[in-house]
């Protein structure tokens, strides 16, 4: 019972400090910013010993021989969510503050701060301490503790890509070009390089410029195509497919002249 005791005291303490360190201690490495490192991290650890701890509530044998890799393994992911909101409000100082992410993300410090609490707590009464009632009683707080955690893993995580992702994924798929022209083959093979690439397709021009780099299997694909007519090519690839039509049409220009 010492050895858990002090364990359970040892990482309260290391979670306190790390929370009390020094502005910028996460701030990067190497150049780069550690956030989205470590909140994807957060993101994919946190949920996943949250759901093994409520399991093993149901299975005191089980949680007596694992309890002390999850207590340490909780501890260390508690240590990753300080750790990603500290990171935030530094890469915040950089490219702006995204204020819903950020607020989940502090609010989830203290969920996941509750959870080691609560959950050591709950080991002390159902192990070492055995009582039926507070065992019973600190399992469903554990457990609410748990769901809070998960909820809040989430929010965390949408609100994050939400606030980098949702604008830049939104304008991608406005067409580049709200009225349509006609053109003669002789025009769109004028336009044939990486840095003006035109193509028909199915008997429609398209600007295929901007999805160079963009697109999923490689930009040589789409350099094949440029000046020329590339229907071949983007049938033997994607004929039937949903998505690449759709971004396709998103650059249409216009039509081939008959």
């Amino acid at each position: 019972m010492k050895r858990f005791i002090a364990t359970s005291l040892i990482g309260a303490l290391i979670i306190t400090g790390t929370y009390f360190l020094p502005y910028g201690t996460w701030a990067s490495l190497r150049g780069l910013p550690l956030h989205p490192l470590i909140v994807h991290s957060v993101v994919v650890l946190l949920p996943l010993i949250a759901v093994v701890m409520t399991a093993l509530t149901f299975n005191r044998r089980w949680l007596g021989r694992f309890h002390y890799i999850i207590l340490i393994s909780l501890a260390l992911i508690t240590l990753g969510v300080i750790a990603a909101a500290s990171s935030g409000q530094s890469l915040a100082a950089a490219v702006g503050l995204p204020e819903e992410h950020a607020e989940w993300g502090n609010s989830l410090v203290f969920v996941a701060a509750a959870l080691y609490g609560s959950f050591s707590i709950y080991l002390f009464f159902a192990i070492y301490r055995p009582s039926k009632r507070l065992g019973d009683l600190l399992g469903g707080v554990v457990g609410v503790v748990a769901v809070a955690s998960l909820v809040l893993t989430f929010l965390v995580g949408h609100s994050g890509a939400e606030s980098v992702w949702k604008a830049k994924y939104e304008s991608s798929k406005v067409p580049i070009a709200l009225s349509q022209d006609v053109f003669t083959l002789e025009e769109v093979t004028k336009h044939s390089s990486a840095d003006d690439c035109w193509s028909i397709v199915d008997g429609s021009v398209y600007d295929l410029t901007s999805f160079i780099r963009r697109h999923p299997g490689g930009s040589e694909r789409v350099l094949r195509m440029c000046g020329k007519d590339g229907s071949d090519y983007f049938l033997e690839e994607h004929s039937g497919q949903k998505e690449p039509n759709s971004w396709l049409e998103t650059l249409l220009i216009g039509r081939v002249k008959k």
